[in-house]
């Protein structure tokens, strides 16, 4: 019965996972939403964007895509960014720190402050953290 609770759960977390991911500079020039799996739309934040946008250098503007997806580790207090090599730049920028190999508690707490409708945390990858898509660096 636990298998079956635990399946139903993950499944419904699963299901508001990004099927979409824009540049910001696409949020930035109208296209301020994605959809999720479910087929719902995910609004990003107006002030957030522009907070994002003043934070970032223009050249990031094209690279980074959105919403940052943020995966909870097997270990206690230690989070993963889904993403390329231009989110981990972002990320890396906003918490003036390098993030190559992880993020903690406290890291992920200041992203979801200043950029709430900008992240997405899972609690496990949809694909593989060691191999990424070799084209656009997600998993």
């Amino acid at each position: 019965m636990f298998d079956k609770i635990f399946d139903i759960g993950l499944k419904s977390a699963i299901s508001y996972y990004p099927q979409e991911f824009v540049t910001l500079k696409e949020a930035l020039d109208g296209k301020d939403y994605v959809t999720v799996n479910g087929g719902f739309k995910h609004v990003f934040k107006k002030d957030e964007l522009d907070k994002l946008s003043k934070n970032l250098p223009l050249y990031l503007w094209d690279l980074v895509k959105i919403p940052f997806v943020i995966v909870k580790t097997l270990n206690v207090g230690e989070y993963i960014l889904n993403g390329s090599e231009w989110e981990n730049k972002a990320i890396s920028i906003l918490l003036k720190k390098d993030i190559k190999s992880f993020m903690t508690i406290g890291d992920v707490e200041k992203i979801i402050k200043d950029y709430k409708s900008l992240v997405f945390i899972t609690l496990s990858p949809l694909g593989n953290l060691t191999g990424g898509d070799e084209d656009n660096g997600y998993y």
